[in-house]
């Protein structure tokens, strides 16, 4: 069976939802895995109101839940649920002979977080391949901008000519900045197995000439960083605001890219610890200490 027809089969066991997206190593080759290997499919369900959402859920699909996790969907208000990052994660959800982990997430939520980047979390995954399942108009236009503001930061990171995998490993490393995990619990090797197992994806997804940056036969790429920061309010807003509160110099090109890792390194450290501690508390300990070692196991590979 497909990959997709396998995700398609999953979700129509569960609520109906305004989207949904597949995404990661369970979805698209990273150059860490062999044909053996069967990693955990990820998934993102987009929905309009989350607390809701799961109670339904709760109802027709009781085993994806741990007794804590229902618990606290029950016991907590809205905000509480969503987490500081906005996304629920449900592990370890066994569906035949595949293992899947899927995000619940409220499109408004989602929507707003691609166009500013108020938060990072789910921003950083969509600016990898994403396998479309369940889409809109406005979904597809905010995963878009967040995309076009990617690859304009990840040209930021590189010389004025350079690579088009020094491009794409700028880009592809963006939501690891300062993300916790990369101490202990991933690959070191992630972002350049990311590039390499989907270059041909991401290569769609990025290789077109825009005004400020041109992608020639021979695998160079020649950037226009001023234009870029010309048109610097064209970034998502609340990474503009932070570049003006920290008074970057845009003439420095140094200064500039020291102030967006800050501001990058500054959201995925917090999003990340935050986005453990809620999935304690939705998954319990076994599942989280279970996929925690797994994650690490996966990280001592070379």
């Amino acid at each position: 069976m497909e990959k997709r027809e396998i995700i398609q089969e999953f979700v129509d066991k569960r609520v109906e939802t305004v989207g949904v997206f597949g995404y990661g190593s369970g979805v698209f080759k990273q150059d860490s895995y062999n044909d053996k290997d069967k990693p955990q499919i990820d998934l993102i369900f987009l929905v309009d109101d989350l607390v809701t959402w799961h109670f339904l859920n709760m109802e027709f699909n009781p085993n994806d839940y741990t007794y804590s996790g229902r618990a606290f969907i029950r016991e907590n208000l809205t905000e509480k649920v969503k987490g500081f990052n906005g996304i629920t994660y449900l592990t370890h959800v066994q569906d035949g002979n595949n293992m899947f982990k899927y995000g619940v997430m409220e499109v408004d939520d989602f929507t707003r977080d691609l166009l500013t980047w108020k938060k990072f979390y789910v921003a950083g995954r969509f600016q990898k391949p994403t396998l479309e399942i369940k889409s809109t108009n406005l979904i597809n236009q905010r995963i878009n901008s967040n995309r076009e503001a990617a690859l304009k930061i990840a040209c930021l990171f590189c010389e004025e000519v350079s690579t088009g995998k020094e491009l794409l490993s700028k880009l592809c490393g963006l939501s690891y900045i300062g993300d916790t995990r990369m101490l202990f619990a991933e690959n070191p090797h992630k972002v350049e197995n990311i590039v390499n197992g989907s270059y041909n994806q991401l290569s769609q997804m990025y290789f077109n000439d825009r005004s400020y940056v041109k992608f020639l036969p021979d695998g160079k790429v020649v950037i226009n960083h001023q234009e870029i920061l010309n048109n610097i309010n064209e970034l998502p807003r609340d990474l503009v605001n932070y570049l003006a509160e920290h008074d970057t110099n845009l003439s420095d090109i140094d200064n500039v890219r020291k102030n967006i890792k800050s501001y990058l390194t500054k959201l995925n450290r917090w999003e990340s610890l935050a986005q453990t501690v809620h999935g304690l508390r939705i998954n319990g300990v076994a599942k989280s200490v279970s996929y925690a070692l797994e994650k690490i196991k996966k990280g001592m590979k070379r």
